[in-house]
């Protein structure tokens, strides 16, 4: 039996841009529909966490304060039975807000979670090596993660949606098998 709380929707988006309603999200809203449009069954309720909203972060002398948000972020992401998180690519890597946010979760908290990583970059070098180790640090936190993680070219974003349903049609009877085992 899961100690999900009934109220945490069932797909939780996350994501670490800093800058809200970002071309990130949209790629994440796609994958998140293209895997919920595969999936069948009856419809689950979607929540977006976008961490520009949530988080508080200052670079002056001031402390920035996050937005109060409901759902608590920690505990929807926890209690995701399908958590997409994306994050454009900094410096080679997924986004310093996307590492504070989940520095706060301890080994292997996720382990009732299948996630999906997304990384969007310029180069494709890039975007895979934002995307593989965002797919080893949700492995670190114990999160499932059956299938390859998803590197889109920021060339390539105005093709989100089509990307986001080739994508799931490979791979998204591997999540569902994994999301079945979690339950």
């Amino acid at each position: 039996m899961s100690d999900r709380p009934s109220s945490t929707p069932d797909v939780v988006v996350l994501v670490g841009n800093p800058r809200a309603g970002s071309r990130t999200r949209g790629v994440a809203d796609a994958v998140a529909e293209a895997l919920l449009d595969r999936r069948g069954g009856p419809p689950s309720a979607v929540l977006v966490l976008e961490l520009a909203e949530i988080v508080g972060v200052s670079f002056g002398p001031e402390p920035a304060y996050g937005a109060k948000t409901h759902p608590d972020p920690f505990t929807a992401v926890r209690s995701a039975r399908l958590l997409v998180v994306a994050t454009p690519t900094y410096k080679g890597s997924y986004t310093g807000l996307l590492k504070v946010f989940l520095d706060q979760f301890g080994h292997r908290e996720l382990a009732e979670v299948v996630a999906v990583p997304v990384a969007v970059a310029a180069s494709p070098a890039h975007a895979e090596a934002a995307a593989s180790a965002l797919r080893d640090v949700l492995g670190e936190l114990g999160a499932h993660v059956p299938a390859p993680p998803l590197a889109v070219l920021e060339s390539q974003l105005t093709d989100a949606h089509e990307i986001a349903t080739q994508w799931a049609d490979r791979h998204s009877a591997a999540i569902d098998a994994q999301r079945a085992t979690v339950a």
